[in-house]
């Protein structure tokens, strides 16, 4: 059996070792469980999308058995604090399921590359498609997120579920 910590490891470690921001590992956990990994962490709908309680309880246990080490650094913008994670041993287990190590691993690329807030309307915009069955999902991340979807970041996100091939299919 996994144990979930193992699943956060995986992913820091497929990130090249290093992964910046909660929001973002709470994302790409997400992605990677509606493509096929299967971690078995509940989600709900939170401030900033698809969200996990399980999963950050999985952080503090990963940290914990040594396999990451979280530290916090400070925008220089406006100081505001996010969480770095940095891989200390990678997991025995493979732990992406029917994606397998190598998909995986492009995948947590792509997200680690991905602008943060592109990935959080992403996992929204899924959201909202495939668990609250928003038909006019369009109106709606653009009424629950509001300047976040502008400047183009809205279109990178639909882009960016066509790419991985998670609905919505059409805009």
């Amino acid at each position: 059996m996994i144990e979930r910590e193992e699943y956060v490891a995986a992913i820091v470690d497929a990130a090249g070792g290093r992964l910046v921001s909660r929001i973002r590992l709470q994302k790409i956990t997400y992605l990677l469980d509606e493509l096929g990994m299967k971690s078995g962490f509940n989600y709900q709908y939170y401030h900033y999308g698809p969200y996990s309680r399980d999963l950050d309880n999985a952080i503090l246990d990963a940290e914990a058995f040594e396999y990451i080490k979280e530290h916090y650094e400070r925008r220089q913008g406006d100081g505001a604090r996010y969480s770095v994670f940095i891989s200390k041993k990678p997991p025995d287990s493979d732990v992406f399921g029917r994606l397998g190590a190598s998909e995986a691993k492009q995948l947590i690329k792509k997200f680690a590359e991905t602008n943060v807030t592109v990935l959080e309307l992403a996992a929204t915009i899924h959201w909202l498609v495939s668990e609250e069955k928003i038909e006019d999902w369009h109106h709606e991340v653009e009424r629950r997120k509001g300047p976040k979807t502008e400047n183009g970041r809205l279109d990178k996100a639909i882009a960016l579920l066509r790419e991985i091939n998670l609905p919505p299919a059409a805009a």
